[in-house]
């Protein structure tokens, strides 16, 4: 996220914890970083910010959201988008 001082480089593996605030309230989720570098790649090439595309999920899941985020980028991943 920018202004986080992420830069994308480090463990793919390490968790980390972003702070979010969806439909008025403050959330976070944890996920490895190389999710979190993917997710923002996909946040950008759709012209959205990743708290926008964040509530989307947030919306339709079904589960925690952690996971709910995990599978959507597993999810355009596979299909390529």
């Amino acid at each position: 996220m920018p202004g986080d001082g992420d830069n994308g480089d480090g463990d793919e593996a390490e968790l980390l914890r972003r702070s979010f605030r969806i439909t008025g309230h403050q959330t976070s989720l944890s996920m490895e970083r190389a999710f979190w570098n993917e997710f923002r790649r996909l946040a950008q090439g759709d012209r959205r910010t990743m708290t926008a595309l964040i509530a989307e999920i947030d919306a339709q899941r079904t589960a925690g959201l952690s996971r709910a985020v995990r599978v959507y980028i597993l999810k355009r991943l596979r299909t390529g988008d």
